[in-house]
């Protein structure tokens, strides 16, 4: 398929040469770069200049193992705004969100989607991490459980299957954020002594392109991260290696530093029904 673009250009130039010439080009250019649409998606009320959570680590170590916590925490605060009606009176909101899941829960690993099963419904068993992290624990029973309708299954849609490929992803989150949803990462990585690491994100958007033969390729994501300690978006580039989807920030200033890091697992966060 010739790009459309390409040849809208070329018929503004006179001459039979130069349409021919420009036209061969049109057939050049979509044979070696077949994408003929990219956008920029985003969850609902969310830009590049708001809308979206970035709740951080305090710098006392306190919370150095709430990424999941902080994730969800982001997530809720996010959808609460989206969906003020569904509210109930007294439920915390905004940066009362986080602050709950600080006091509730000390200082261990956990899963995002476990925390928001949590607040919704009280319900929380972690599974056994594969790296060998220990499970939060609750400190505060009288929080959480604060809908009296499990809004858990309708809110998530995960994949968490041992090799999730980065095609998976792609058409996972293209319709999503088309809808105006939210997602959150489960990420790893390799420490210098050899010991893997994972890591939480939330993801507000995401830049992604569809070839001429429809098939959807992630460019890039704009993902909050708990450990930066700034109020930022960050725009992280990706690639594909072996089918896997990774990020490709060599010259970030935080990534770059880590080496290869690997897309593991994504859920779905749904803010309308």
């Amino acid at each position: 398929m010739v790009n459309l673009l390409a040849c809208s250009w070329v018929i503004q130039y006179n001459g039979r040469m130069k349409r021919i010439l420009f036209c061969l080009m049109a057939v050049v250019l979509t044979l070696v770069q077949p994408c003929v649409s990219a956008v920029t998606l985003w969850s609902d009320g969310v830009n590049e200049q708001g809308g979206w959570y970035d709740f951080n680590k305090s710098r006392d170590g306190s919370d150095s193992e709430l990424c999941w916590a902080l994730t969800a925490s982001n997530l809720i605060a996010w959808w609460q705004d989206r969906r003020k009606e569904q509210v109930p009176q007294g439920v915390p909101t905004g940066a009362a969100v986080w602050n709950t899941f600080r006091e509730a829960f000390n200082n261990d690993g956990s899963d995002p989607d476990e925390a928001v099963s949590w607040w919704f419904t009280g319900k929380y068993a972690p599974h056994q991490s594969p790296t060998g992290e220990t499970n939060a624990r609750i400190l505060r029973p009288d929080a959480g459980a604060y809908y009296e309708r499990d809004f858990s299954a309708e809110l998530m849609y995960r994949n968490r299957a041992p090799r999730v490929t980065a095609a998976d992803i792609a058409r996972a989150f293209a319709e999503g954020f088309s809808r105006g949803d939210a997602f959150w990462i489960g990420v790893s990585f390799l420490k210098p002594n050899g010991q893997r690491y994972t890591h939480a994100l939330t993801v507000w958007g995401v830049d992604c392109s569809q070839s001429a033969t429809g098939e959807i390729r992630l460019e890039a994501l704009y993902m909050a991260d708990s450990d930066d300690r700034m109020h930022m978006l960050h725009r992280i580039p990706l690639r594909v290696v072996d089918g896997l989807l990774l990020f490709d920030c060599g010259k970030h200033p935080i990534y770059g530093r880590i080496g290869d890091i690997t897309v593991n697992n994504y859920t779905g966060f749904r803010v309308h029904p």
